[in-house]
C-alpha cells in the first residue's frame, strides 16, 4: 500500500521530468545552447520557470540529463539495427548511416556552444561517441573471420577514421553544402568506406544491402 502512493506520488514527476528532457534536448540540438534560456524552454513548454526549476536546477543540470537521455536513444538505437540486420555488411552500413544521420541532425551552434560554454559536458559526449563507435570493433572482427572485410586492416585505425568523418560533418565548415546535400556526402562516404575494407565476397552483400536500402 505503501509503494503504491509512493508510486502514484511520483510517477507524475517523472512523468514532466522526461517531457521536459525530451523537448529542451529538441531544443538544444536545433537551436543551439546559448541563446536557449530556461525561460524560453518553460514558455515553448507552456509551463512556469518555478516548474522547470523544480526540477532542474540551472540549465547545466538540464543540459547535461539532455545528452544522457540523448546517448542512451542513440545506443538502443544501435542494438535494434546490431539485432535486426540480416548479415555483418547490413549491420555496419545501417549502423555508419545511422550515426551520420544523427551528426545530421545535430545544428553546429549546438557543437560550438558545448565546447565553448559547456567544456566538461562536451568531453562527456566525446567519450559516449567513442564508446558507440566501439560497437563497431566486434562486428568488423566477425566480418573478418567470415571472409566479408580483409583482414590486412587495422580496426583502431577504422574507427578513428570514421570518428574523424563524423566530426568533419558536424563541425567543419568546408564542405560545400549549398550545392552538395548532407546525405549524398553520407552516401558516399558510407560507400567508400564500406567498400574499400570489404573483401570481394563481401561486394555483393554490399550491393544487394545499397538496392534493399533503397527500397526502404
Amino acid at each position: 500500500m505503501a509503494f503504491q502512493k509512493f508510486f502514484i506520488i511520483f510517477a507524475p514527476g517523472m512523468e514532466q521530468r522526461n517531457r521536459i528532457i525530451e523537448e529542451a534536448r529538441h531544443l538544444f540540438l536545433k537551436q543551439g545552447i546559448k541563446s536557449m534560456t530556461m525561460s524560453d524552454i518553460a514558455n515553448h513548454m507552456g509551463i512556469s520557470k518555478r516548474t522547470l526549476y523544480e526540477q532542474f536546477q540551472d540549465k547545466e543540470e538540464l543540459l547535461e540529463a539532455c545528452l544522457t537521455t540523448h546517448n542512451e536513444q542513440m545506443c538502443a538505437e544501435v542494438r535494434r539495427i546490431a539485432e535486426s540486420s540480416e548479415n555483418l555488411i547490413s549491420i555496419m552500413m545501417r549502423m555508419y548511416a545511422q550515426h551520420l544521420n544523427d551528426t545530421h541532425q545535430v545544428n553546429k551552434t549546438f557543437i560550438y556552444d558545448l565546447r565553448k560554454y559547456y567544456h566538461r559536458i562536451y568531453q562527456q559526449m566525446e567519450q559516449s561517441h567513442t564508446e558507440r563507435l566501439d560497437v563497431f570493433m566486434p562486428v568488423f572482427q566477425k566480418g573478418i573471420d567470415e571472409g566479408l572485410i580483409r583482414d590486412d586492416i587495422n580496426l583502431e585505425v577504422c574507427l578513428w577514421l570514421m570518428k574523424s568523418q563524423f566530426r568533419s560533418l558536424m563541425v567543419d565548415d568546408f564542405m560545400p553544402t549549398d550545392r552538395i546535400s548532407i546525405n549524398e556526402f553520407a552516401r558516399v562516404i558510407i560507400l567508400n568506406f564500406v567498400r574499400g575494407i570489404a573483401t570481394p565476397k563481401g561486394y555483393t552483400l554490399i550491393d544487394e544491402t545499397v538496392e534493399k536500402l533503397k527500397e526502404n
